[in-house]
């Protein structure tokens, strides 16, 4: 079974590797726009919060 990955923001799962390289990875969400080095890796699902406003 293969890890997801998540948005440490939205928690979507729509989390792709943005940049990489000698400065680390960099993760873009394409539901919210976050951009960084943090994401939410586990086998489990993640709800989403719907309704926050962050």
């Amino acid at each position: 079974m293969s890890s997801k990955k998540f948005c440490p923001k939205c928690k979507s799962e729509n989390i792709i590797l943005w940049m990489g390289g000698y400065t680390g990875a960099m993760y873009r969400c394409g539901d919210c726009g976050y951009v960084g080095p943090v994401v939410i890796e586990t086998n489990e699902e993640i709800p989403r919060d719907e309704g926050r406003n962050d």
